[in-house]
């Protein structure tokens, strides 16, 4: 029962940081013939937007900060008017922000920052927009290889995946058991 439980706990606590792993390639030839990728990903940390209006205002502001609260600077913005088709791209500012004046209609704003999830949002202008984007952080660009002798089951794959993340400064020497499987950082 208790190896249960920690099997559980082990599953579920990896879940909650979120991996991306695939069997990437199989070559008999090799010492270790097993290839498997896997990146981190931040799905705790994802994209959310406050709308408000301001019938005062004769400009729509847009504001970029990370769920953190900092500004996101130099972020690609660009704004689609859905009944004309025609595309306005801004770039945010030291502070985040982004101003443009709105026709009334509806709108596509897709937003692309570097480190950051890709954001989308549609919406109907009626009068000056003002919204607050938080983009949460994107996959982790750092990819790790295990290769291994035989074929590792999803369970020993999410043991070794928390076993890096708990061990990042000395996984290869932590977490490798060179009998069985060794584990490599893309560089």
């Amino acid at each position: 029962m208790k190896q249960t439980i920690l099997i559980l706990s082990i599953l579920i606590s990896v879940q909650c940081f979120g991996q991306k792993w695939h069997l990437n390639n199989v070559d008999e030839k090799e010492e270790y013939p097993y290839e498997y990728w896997f990146q981190y990903e931040n799905k705790e940390d994802t994209c959310s937007y406050q709308k408000s209006t301001n019938p005062e205002s004769q400009i729509s502001v847009f504001r970029l900060l990370d769920n953190q609260g900092d500004t996101i600077m130099f972020s690609n913005i660009k704004v689609i008017n859905l009944e004309n088709k025609t595309e306005t791209n801004l770039t945010s500012d030291y502070n985040g922000n982004s101003e443009l004046i709105l026709e009334n209609g509806k709108y596509r704003i897709e937003i692309r920052a570097m480190n950051y999830d890709n954001f989308n949002l549609e919406f109907e202008n009626e009068q000056q927009v003002e919204l607050n984007i938080n983009l949460g952080l994107a996959p982790e660009l750092t990819v790790y290889q295990i290769d291994s002798r035989k074929e590792l089951t999803e369970t020993e794959i999410l043991e070794i995946i928390e076993c890096v993340r708990v061990n990042r400064n000395d996984f290869y020497k932590n977490c490798s058991d060179l009998k069985k499987y060794r584990i490599m950082m893309h560089i």
